[in-house]
């Protein structure tokens, strides 16, 4: 037998055994099973984002101010623009009334049903084409929801544009295989809804002109496989419609001007300047570092959809001398804004899954995806134990099912604000905005909070200014001098910004718990009650505490302030935290370096020398 014929045996063998394993409904059900677990996992209860809190403000202002409109200057005690429109009355009231009934599992299984309505959505188009749920399309899925993860962690109305998104893009391609012109006349109907659930309703504008121009070419060089014109009209008619639909708001049409000035406007641009929903997936196709996690892994999912995409109309233009201008460009405007903003990461996934079975669908291969089976089970299974490894050895402390989401808020420190009524107004950092305006307003308003725009002439390009350096004594001054506030809460993110205001001798650490520090103008320490110095602030408080950021970053606060304080947040760690954890060993390394150069700095203060910078 020749090597070729040995060969060919060899993947002749390889590839019978593969399409058995195809047709394995054990094997399928076993994914089946493992597909949520493995989704599960990757979608923890996410930690970071505070937009959650302000849209259930909205929606309580909505209910219980019995209006669909409102002045969104009222929040905040600096400059903001009351004409700016956002209009998510019905996704923000919808959010509010689950957390108010059911709490965080409430809107964890808000967040699963739509992932249910997405998942039915492949499954019903599969079925379109005659085919059935097998080990390929489960492990297309996996990778589909692991890519989405960094745009449908959350809980807030944006999930329903991902809804809305993949509802577009599979009506378009039941039309496109079935001819079903008709069919396009429910676009009216989802923007109806869209436009007053979120305004991601505006991508979907982009995916109309795609594919209007996609179809209008395949007319021009493919006549006899594109729409006809009448089925161009229908779809040409449908978008108008839709168009029109999005006017049924409680803003009508300046709701539509204000978006187009948004988008035209400088507010973009300093938006995904310093806003992580708007990070550029592109340098993390070089980075290995543990940012690739989430970040790299996405960037290398999408491209390599991207790269087979691209290899399958190739095949179709050399060997079939076709080429579906629809797919080809739409895929390729989707994955360029996926990878231009994270908050956009869910657009060319879904067009990935429409886009590649339907042109396996128009070869119509028997055995594509069956032969591809062995190595889609290997792909499935590095999936799961590389999300599984990375869920538990760089996390821990991890919830899930919508529990633990007060423990990531600042609820003690602004209780402590509520219950002193100490005198605003109140400095604030841009995330925890998010939260202040649903536990703190209106006993105080904010400075500033992840809502943006309404800032963007004025205090937010202030703020990033003054917070994007190290701040001397003088800029806080300047600063302090342009905005008079006495009190700041500040999260822990902006650690260094904390510290920036003890090192000015003007400010003080008046209270901090587990995700925030409160501190307070010097001048106004003698109006304090005198119940607050007898406030416990010491480090036992930590003793229960199993999040390693927590507590790395109180270990921070107490380490520049008192070195033995912070030999007790480290016993603490050593004690609570699992020795699974990764970062466990070199964050214990990190703080007894900490606790020796600090005591060190405090002893050569002690023998008279200028103190150096915390």
């Amino acid at each position: 037998m020749s090597k070729r014929e040995y060969d060919v045996t060899r993947a002749t063998k390889f590839f019978s055994f593969s399409e058995k394993l195809a047709f394995s409904s054990y094997l399928k059900w076993v994914l089946i099973i493992l597909l949520p677990v493995l989704i599960l996992l990757r979608y923890q209860v996410d930690r970071l984002d505070y937009d959650l809190w302000w849209q259930m403000t909205l929606g309580k202002y909505y209910l219980t101010h019995h209006t669909l409109t409102i002045d969104h200057s009222i929040f905040s005690w600096t400059p903001a623009d009351p004409t700016w429109i956002y209009n998510t009355f019905l996704g923000s009231i919808l959010i509010y009334l689950i957390y108010s009934f059911m709490g965080g599992f409430g809107l964890w299984i808000f967040q699963w049903l739509i992932f249910l309505g997405i998942f039915f959505s492949f499954y019903f188009f599969l079925r379109l084409i005659h085919r059935q749920i097998d080990v390929t399309s489960i492990t297309i899925i996996a990778a589909i929801g692991i890519a989405c993860s960094l745009s449908c962690s959350y809980y807030k109305p944006e999930l329903f544009s991902a809804l809305f998104f993949c509802w577009m893009l599979f009506i378009f391609f039941y039309v496109k295989l079935t001819r079903k012109t008709f069919l396009f006349y429910l676009y009216p109907l989802i923007f109806a809804l869209w436009a007053n659930l979120h305004g991601g309703f505006i991508l979907g504008f982009g995916l109309f002109a795609c594919f209007f121009m996609g179809e209008l070419l395949n007319k021009i060089f493919l006549s006899k496989e594109s729409f006809s014109i009448k089925e161009l009209v229908n779809l040409g008619v449908a978008s108008v419609l839709s168009l029109a639909a999005t006017l049924l708001n409680p803003y009508g049409i300046h709701y539509l001007l204000s978006i187009s000035n948004a988008i035209t406007s400088d507010t973009y641009g300093l938006t995904s300047k310093f806003i992580q929903a708007y990070v550029n997936l592109w340098p993390y196709l070089k980075k290995i570092d543990i940012s690739f996690f989430k970040l790299g892994q996405t960037a290398w999912i999408m491209t390599i959809m991207m790269f087979c995409l691209i290899c399958l109309i190739l095949y179709d233009l050399i060997k079939k001398k076709y080429c579906d201008f629809t797919l080809l460009i739409t895929n390729i405007i989707l994955y360029w804004a996926s990878m231009r903003a994270t908050r956009a990461s869910y657009l060319f996934p879904f067009g990935f899954f429409f886009s590649f079975f339907y042109l396996i669908h128009r070869w119509k291969p028997k055995k594509i995806t069956e032969r591809t089976t062995i190595l889609s089970l290997f792909l499935f299974i590095f999936f799961f134990i590389n999300i599984s490894y990375f869920t538990f050895r760089y996390n821990t402390d991890n919830k899930w099912f919508g529990a633990g989401l007060d423990s990531f808020v600042p609820v003690k420190e602004v209780s402590f604000l509520k219950k002193y009524r100490l005198e605003g107004p109140i400095f604030n950092d841009y995330v925890i905005g998010g939260y202040l305006l649903w536990n703190l307003y209106p006993d105080y308003k904010v400075f500033i909070d992840p809502r943006m725009v309404p800032y963007s002439k004025q205090v937010a390009p202030d703020y990033w200014a003054f917070a994007g350096i190290p701040v001397t004594k003088e800029i806080l001054r300047s600063f302090n001098k342009k905005y008079p506030f006495k009190i700041a809460i500040i999260h822990y993110r902006e650690l260094p910004l904390i510290f920036d205001f003890l090192r000015s001798n003007e400010w003080a650490l008046l209270f901090f718990e587990k995700n925030a520090a409160v501190l307070i103008h010097k001048s106004l320490i003698s109006t304090l009650p005198p119940e607050i110095s007898l406030i416990d602030l010491g480090p036992s408080r930590f003793n229960d505490v199993k999040n390693p950021e927590v507590l790395l970053n109180v270990f921070t606060l107490y380490v520049n302030l008192d070195p033995d304080a912070g030999r007790v947040i480290y016993n603490i760690y050593k004690k609570n935290i699992c020795d699974y954890y990764k970062l466990k060993k070199d964050h214990l390394q990190t703080m007894k370096d900490d606790i020796r150069q600090k005591k060190s700095e405090f002893q050569f203060m002690a023998d008279g020398h200028k103190p150096s910078s915390p």
